[in-house]
């Protein structure tokens, strides 16, 4: 795997997740923060890494990180919140940071091309139905629905994709694309107190004017922050971060 450097990341600093693309599964890897840190040390001989917590309301954690290397100043957030981090929910401020170094470190050169393994670890593992055991009909990693007609819940990852459906390792954004029909809301429950805060708070360290706002709503058939899903104010969130990374 390259990093576009002269370094590579060892087969112990790489994570393997089987996802479905266009009904086909595939592998997909993943390095850690770790690797990237390797590489990025191996390579400076001057490396300064400083990060600021930008947001933590107990809830929703919101981390700066910038790194200087000998290419220059490189910057990158990284989030993690409660409802989609639950796994971590005692650690959420750890993971925010770690975040925020991986993606520093990859806008960097480290592993450019990669996702981080840390910004899909709220995502539960797939594999092919052929290689899954239990029950005769298994039930697929990411569904669309339950069985019954409802649809669940389906996660981004924190660099604005879903493992689930595409192939992309690295999306430069994370908005909802112009479709003939408009995206369905899903997810449990309206947006929490922390994400519409986090909203307002990404929208105004990107620029955004009310017409802005308002027309990445009308996306989601809401005219406002707390009108959104819990699952579309995470999407919405993700790919607020993306644009003040960029």
């Amino acid at each position: 795997m390259s990093t576009n450097g002269n370094g590579q990341f060892l087969e112990s600093e790489l994570i393997h997740r089987k996802v479905k693309v266009d009904n086909e599964w595939q592998t997909r890897t993943f390095p850690v923060v770790g690797g990237r840190l390797r590489l990025a040390h191996e390579e400076n001989q001057t490396l300064n890494l400083q990060t600021e917590m930008v947001n933590w309301d107990g809830q929703y954690a919101i981390f700066k990180c910038c790194a200087v290397t000998g290419k220059g100043q490189f910057v990158g957030y990284g989030t993690a919140n409660s409802q989609r981090d639950a796994r971590l929910a005692e650690s959420l401020v750890e993971l925010a940071e770690t975040r925020s170094v991986a993606r520093a470190l990859r806008f960097a050169g480290y592993g450019l091309e990669y996702c981080g393994a840390e910004e899909v670890a709220h995502i539960a593992s797939a594999e092919p139905e052929h290689e899954q055991t239990g029950s005769k009909t298994p039930a697929p990693a990411f569904p669309e629905d339950n069985g019954n007609g409802k649809r669940q819940k389906s996660k981004p990852s924190s660099d604005g994709i879903d493992v689930a459906t595409t192939g992309a390792t690295r999306a430069t954004s994370g908005a909802p694309a112009e479709t003939k029909s408009k995206p369905q809301p899903c997810g449990n429950g309206r947006a929490t107190t922390a994400q519409v805060r986090a909203l307002f708070a990404l929208s105004r360290r990107a620029k955004y004017q009310e017409s802005d706002i308002g027309e990445m709503l009308a996306r989601f058939d809401v005219s406002r922050f707390e009108d959104l899903t819990r699952e579309s104010a995470s999407q919405l969130i993700t790919y607020l971060q993306t644009e003040v990374a960029a």
